[in-house]
């Protein structure tokens, strides 16, 4: 640990004695209990006196309360400054996919007639300038197996293409988005300026302008801030504002990382940990069914179907929330976790969700990857009503605000949680309340200059199996299903909907109802389920046996799909075919071990997982004479036996 560190540390414990240290012409004070006045202190501040009297002095701390209300602390002496924990879990992605794009942060805007392009190209530069990690590059640490970033001086690289409005230009824009940054030779923000011109008229021409930025240095606060500063500095330059200026940032991002690597060490450090090792012991992986097999690794491909809650309903819930005495996010999140509950058949549930994790009033004004996970642990009983699980689940928030400083990729490596590349570790369900529309709010004057350009679902990805969002912005209340569409069909996430939408409904009228009364289904479901599907009675002669009514349609349709399986098909005549061949066999062997033919009834095991092997086997067995005894090859091996 360097001198600097070595300093944080000793300012960090001093915080949690409620001591402080300033400067007070040009000489050191310091106040603290008596614990912590002895000589090891005094040496300490003697040996690094003229270092701590700098970050004093940088960072303005000429009194007790400055020091106490500055927690995080800017240092303008090192070149190299360590990742945070979530950008070092991004560095890692990033080098062992080799280029995923999964985190990028793109925005696409067409520029408006009157648009002063050099107006946005100064403002770019001077939220490039203001904001240091935007102008940074991530190297590999030559002492220890990690990254490090770097701050540059350098302007940012702006790109200008031109196309013809006849050349498909927005696969060009998609290709854009998606090119892998090189995080150790270029910025983690890529700026491209399209001009689409027109074969028939040059009053038609487009400008697009294409802002990507990395997730390693930006998250959905960051692109607030970013829009705001945008549209100031824009606004300043069209108006020839040479006096212009935003309030200087105290800290930068670099400073954060140096402060959480140095906070989060030993007794805090442990406190948390201990917090979350409780909270998640013995959890259950959600098994959430799925349409499709689960790839060996997560693909990031997605889509996603949006919702909207009518006015009633929105009211209800926001009404409800109130009188629970929480708010909206408690309620939705426990709505939720019953669906989740519902689908699953499993009562213990984990979801995450995502925290600004800007508690600290110097980190509001920064761009950088803040952003921290949570996994959400609930456990639901069958008498439990909604009212109550609201109660739970608030009382659950609470105490995970409390630790929420403990980033989610130190607990993992704590858990031991055993990696699995086809699925995020813990959760798979990513929940989050929030106002989608926030930010186009908040810079309608934006608008006037830099319109959102859509271009299709150019950049649909899923870091998760579903991820759920309920926008609270407007007066009816709407959502978002993000789905891995290599795991679900559109269909199932359409049905989803439409349940979520229903249990809504249901749990404002009767949020008293205990959970095992609950149901997904609405009326109309419920007959088209129970008995609408069901109504399969058919008249049969009873002179056939099922194999040989099956070998009937073998004649009429051999060709045919008889049998489809996560991706494997068969044909009536191959069907047909493998199970004949299983019969003879069965048959032989029984032949063989007993010294006798088959009788007709004899009881035959079929220990398999649902399978197309399933279905021939238990057509073999049936052809063969025999009646199939199903067992369950999860079952202890002691009970297959017997």
């Amino acid at each position: 640990m360097n001198k600097l560190r070595n300093i944080n540390v000793f300012f960090n414990e001093l915080r949690l004695s409620a001591g402080a240290i300033w400067v007070d012409n040009d000489k050191i004070k310091f106040s603290a209990p008596k614990a912590f006045q002895n000589q090891e202190t005094n040496e300490f501040i003697n040996t690094n006196k003229n270092q701590i009297i700098k970050i004093l002095e940088d960072n303005n701390i000429s009194s007790d309360k400055e020091f106490l209300k500055n927690k995080i602390l800017k240092d303008t002496t090192q070149l190299y400054f360590p990742l945070s924990f979530a950008q070092e879990r991004l560095w890692f992605i990033e080098q062992y996919e080799q280029g995923a794009n999964a985190y990028h942060m793109p925005g696409v805007y067409e520029l408006d007639v009157t648009t002063d392009k050099e107006g946005i190209k100064y403002a770019l530069q001077q939220i490039v300038s203001r904001h240091e990690v935007l102008r940074s590059t991530i190297e590999q640490s030559e002492v220890q197996e990690q990254g490090i970033q770097k701050v540059h001086d350098g302007a940012l690289p702006i790109e200008e293409v031109r196309v013809m409005d006849t050349d498909d230009y927005q696969s060009l824009i998609e290709e854009d988005i998606n090119r892998p940054f090189n995080l150790g030779t270029e910025y983690p923000i890529r700026i491209t300026f399209y001009t689409i011109e027109s074969a028939a008229d040059d009053s038609l021409n487009k400008r697009i302008l294409l802002i990507t930025i990395h997730h390693i240095a930006s998250d959905g606060w960051s692109m607030e801030v970013f829009q705001r500063e945008l549209s100031a500095y824009y606004q300043a330059y069209i108006n020839n504002d040479k006096n212009f200026s935003l309030p200087e940032l105290e800290i930068q991002y670099k400073d954060y990382t140096l402060w959480q690597r140095d906070y989060l060490t030993g007794e805090i450090l442990e406190k948390q940990l201990s917090y979350w090792k409780e909270k998640l012991s013995g959890f259950q992986t959600l098994e959430f069914p799925t349409d499709y097999a689960r790839p060996a690794e997560i693909d990031y491909r997605g889509d996603h179907q949006e919702f909207r809650l009518d006015k009633g309903l929105s009211q209800k819930l926001r009404s409800l929330a109130h009188q629970c005495g929480t708010t909206l996010n408690s309620l939705m999140q426990s709505s939720v976790n019953i669906l989740l509950s519902k689908y699953t058949g499993q009562n213990d549930i984990v979801i995450g969700t995502a925290i600004a994790n800007r508690h600290h009033r110097q980190t509001e004004g920064l761009i950088g990857f803040f952003v921290n996970t949570q996994a959400h642990r609930t456990q639901l009983t069958d008498s439990q009503s909604f009212e109550a699980l609201i109660q739970q689940v608030h009382q659950e928030q609470i105490n995970s605000q409390l630790h929420q400083d403990l980033p989610f990729e130190k607990l993992i490596d704590r858990l031991g949680v055993e990696r699995d590349a086809s699925r995020h570790p813990v959760f798979q369900v990513l929940f989050g309340v929030k106002g989608f529309g926030t930010s186009e709010r908040t810079s309608n004057d934006q608008k006037n200059y830099l319109r959102p350009f859509e271009i299709g679902d150019v950049y649909e990805v899923a870091k998760f199996d579903l991820s759920i969002f309920i926008d609270d912005s407007e007066e009816e209340l709407t959502g978002e299903i993000s789905y891995a569409t290599s795991l679900f069909h559109k269909d199932t996430i359409v049905r989803l909907t439409d349940h979520y939408v229903h249990l809504l409904e249901e749990l404002t009228k009767a949020p008293n109802k205990a959970y095992n009364e609950i149901s997904l289904l609405s009326p109309t479901d419920h007959q088209e389920l129970v008995y609408n599907w069901n109504a399969t009675d058919k008249a049969y002669s009873n002179e056939k046996t099922i194999y040989q009514m099956f070998e009937e349609q073998v004649l009429k349709t051999p060709n045919a799909i008889a049998l489809v399986y996560e991706g494997k098909e068969l044909t009536y005549n191959e069907l047909n075919e493998k199970s004949n061949q299983l019969a003879r066999y069965i048959r032989e062997q029984y032949q063989e071990k007993t010294q006798r033919a088959l009788t007709p009834d004899t009881l035959i095991a079929l220990c398999l997982d649902r399978s197309l092997e399933m279905v021939i086997g238990i057509l073999a067995v049936l052809k063969a004479g025999g009646a199939y005894v199903p067992i369950d090859p999860t079952i202890p091996q002691e009970r297959i036996d017997y």
